[in-house]
């Protein structure tokens, strides 16, 4: 029974994950056909982006320890729920504002999920950690690719508020994988402190050593958890300096996430591509992460995050810099392509990392940090991302976001090779 429940959680979360992001990203493809129906200004899709980014943000530093507190399951359910409520205000939308609101609203309950999904997939086999967040980054870019892919299909014979409200049902079917799979390690947690390394070899205490047991409800949490309960918030982790690093390692590559998530389709349709060719550019640029997410998983685990993490950092800032000089929408989603690759090097070695240097009885505090302050870096960027379009064009938006993701990637590569005495 104990190896079924524990076979069950890596399929419960990919599933779920693709069904979820593949929903919260239904909407960008819509976005050139809701600017003429409602009147909605490339001002206000940047700030439809950060609205996400700032609400997961909120989800991911404030609601985080509670994954580590025995809640990840009904953290899960509530993250599936509130995506779905936010997607059918989003149908129901007449003006920006109101689609802001569903996409804050969003960005909370994916916020939720993800740190509940990643808490669980730590917890459940520290040693392969690197393996299993790549699996889930995987599933999130291949809902990433489905979800921009129907819509655009969908856009040409349906109106947008008909789509969302679709996707907000549909996405209910991630109860299901939830309710099943996501079950929780039953551990004595020891002392958080002492982790901080660029260790290929996680530490093996706590959980990683002392499970007791398998459980699939929220019950028993002193049993599971040990008598002192983890801190309330993660940011006492930040006193390491290896932490910020890799913090900051995560925040430089979501910084073209937030530049121009928003804004790709409108930069797309600019230099001339048709509806379904921005839809098919989040599928090309989705397929080489999912191929190789597992392998920079592993390659995480075996050679330490940070060296996963510069390889793709070789890899997708030359391509962001380049994106300002091409106009044809065929190079550049070619040019996607290759950038994903890096991505998948950087986000993974950037998450393993973390999950490396902090005990897996804090996981969800510690890749909620990482996520959270990564959030920021991508709200900010989203937030200004329209500005810089409608004053510079594709030129200052991409090659403004290059310098960004060099110069914050730098520290953060210095700091995070940094180890205790």
């Amino acid at each position: 029974m104990v190896d079924r429940l524990r076979r069950g959680l890596v399929p419960a979360v990919v599933t779920a994950m693709v069904l979820l992001s593949g929903a919260s990203f239904v909407i960008f493809p819509l976005l050139p056909s809701l600017q003429s129906t409602l009147g909605v200004s490339t001002a206000e899709i940047g700030y439809l982006a950060a609205a996400g980014f700032a609400a997961a943000l909120i989800a991911e530093l404030l609601v985080a320890p509670l994954a580590d507190r025995g809640h990840a399951r009904t953290m899960a359910i509530a993250g599936v729920l509130l995506i779905s409520a936010a997607l059918v205000l989003s149908a129901f939308a007449d003006s920006g504002w109101q689609l802001i609101a569903g996409r804050a609203l969003g960005g909370f309950g994916f916020g939720v999920f993800v740190i509940a999904a990643s808490a669980l997939l730590v917890r459940h086999d520290p040693s392969r950690s690197g393996e299993l967040l790549g699996r889930m980054g995987a599933a999130e870019l291949a809902g990433i690719a489905l979800g921009p892919l129907v819509a655009g299909a969908a856009v040409a014979v349906a109106p947008p508020s008909l789509i969302l409200g679709i996707a907000g049902v549909v996405v209910l079917l991630a109860l299901v994988p939830v309710w099943l799979g996501f079950r929780e390690r039953s551990a004595s947690i020891h002392s958080s402190e002492g982790f901080d390394g660029d260790d290929p070899h996680p530490p093996t205490g706590g959980i990683a050593a002392g499970v007791i047991g398998f459980d699939g409800t929220d019950a028993d949490r002193s049993l599971r958890f040990g008598a002192t309960p983890a801190p309330r918030t993660s940011l006492d982790l930040l006193r390491s300096p290896r932490i910020i690093g890799i913090v900051l390692l995560y925040a430089a590559v979501m910084v073209p996430t937030g530049a121009y998530d928003g804004i790709w389709p409108r930069f797309m349709t600019d230099i001339g591509a048709e509806p379904l060719l921005v839809a098919a550019s989040y599928v090309f640029f989705s397929i080489p992460y999912i191929i190789v997410a597992g392998w920079a998983g592993r390659l995480a685990d075996r050679r330490g995050g940070v060296s996963a993490y510069w390889r793709g950092l070789a890899i997708l800032l030359p391509i962001v810099a380049l994106y300002g000089l091409v106009g044809n929408p065929w190079i550049v989603t070619g040019m996607g392509f290759v950038e994903s690759t890096g991505q998948a090097l950087a986000f993974i070695g950037a998450a393993a990392a973390m999950a490396h240097s902090v005990d897996p009885a804090r996981a969800g505090s510690a890749q909620g940090l990482l996520r959270g302050l990564g959030l920021v870096a991508a709200t900010i960027a989203a937030a200004v991302s329209g500005l810089a379009y409608e004053a510079g064009g594709a030129l200052l938006l991409f090659g403004g976001t290059g310098v960004a993701v060099l110069a914050i990637a730098g520290v953060g590569l210095l700091l995070a090779r940094t180890r205790r005495p």
